[in-house]
């Protein structure tokens, strides 16, 4: 018998919430060791598609022309496996909820390459230990610091 609060592999994900539902259905409880890169394809028809794949052991902190190479490979993958298609990206650390600066570098350098090597990108997103949250561009923006 099936969930049915547990989204198919094969159900297409509208919005930014289907994905994130999408992504939480993946990772299930939440608990990292370590910093990774999740990388799935969507196609047109809003179906991620396989491969997942895990990068591991990501630095702490982002070398943009290491992830303009990774986001060039990862837009034949996405050419080769959902054609007009897009990249959905989930970032993995261990640690409390919360986004830090280097998840926020993290961000800004694979929008950055995204936009480097024309690969579009749905909406990224985090998982902390805590945590899976969507990214928005508000959250990118450098902390403010507080009096």
């Amino acid at each position: 018998m099936s969930d049915p609060t547990f989204p198919s592999p094969d159900d297409p994900m509208p919005d930014q919430r289907a994905l994130h539902e999408r992504w939480c259905a993946l990772m299930g409880e939440l608990g990292f060791s370590r910093r990774a890169l999740w990388l799935a394809c969507v196609d047109v028809d809003r179906r991620m598609v396989p491969p997942l794949v895990k990068i591991d052991e990501c630095p702490t902190s982002p070398d943009p022309a290491g992830v303009r190479q990774l986001l060039a490979q990862a837009r034949s993958l996405v050419d080769d496996g959902a054609p007009d298609g897009s990249l959905a990206v989930l970032l993995t650390r261990p640690g409390r909820a919360g986004i830090t600066e280097d998840d926020r570098a993290w961000a800004r350098a694979l929008l950055d390459a995204g936009r480097f090597v024309r690969l579009p990108l749905e909406v990224l997103h985090l998982a902390t230990d805590e945590a899976l949250v969507a990214l928005a561009p508000d959250d990118l923006a450098h902390a403010r610091r507080t009096a």
